[in-house]
């Protein structure tokens, strides 16, 4: 009797796991989207759905250090919250990494001025030569 209600328990989670998600966001219909692909690399990939979300991005190749080329993605994206706020993000990827700038990203704590004082004084000092071993 108990595997019988374990193994219902398990078929039961399975089915309602895999059944698709309900809902007006589920069925947002799209109003524009555009799709460029060249044979460059480069791309622009751009929509909008009725439910306000709104995604523009584009991909290019730049000169990177020592001559290599470097992959660059920059865009923008937003979506409307439950609240009915606006919440927008750019960003840009390259070799500096992922860069998301947003109204709503947290941001780190000012740097204590102790520790500003002691950088400055680091800054300031000679630099001492590499030691030469033999």
């Amino acid at each position: 009797m108990q595997v019988t209600l374990v193994l219902s328990s398990l078929l039961l989670a399975a089915v309602v796991s895999a059944y698709p998600a309900q809902g007006p966001e589920s069925r947002a219909v799209i109003l524009s989207q555009e799709k460029e692909v060249n044979y460059d690399g480069t791309f622009k990939n751009k929509f909008e759905t009725e439910n306000g979300i709104k995604q523009e991005e584009v991909g290019y190749l730049k000169a990177g250090p020592e001559g290599y080329p470097v992959s660059v993605v920059q865009g923008a994206s937003s979506y409307v919250a439950p609240d009915g706020s606006v919440i927008s993000t750019g960003y840009i990827s390259d070799e500096n990494g992922y860069r998301p700038v947003g109204a709503h990203l947290p941001t780190p704590p000012p740097i204590p001025a102790e520790i500003q004082e002691s950088l400055k004084l680091l800054a300031s000092l000679p630099s001492t030569p590499e030691p030469v071993y033999q």
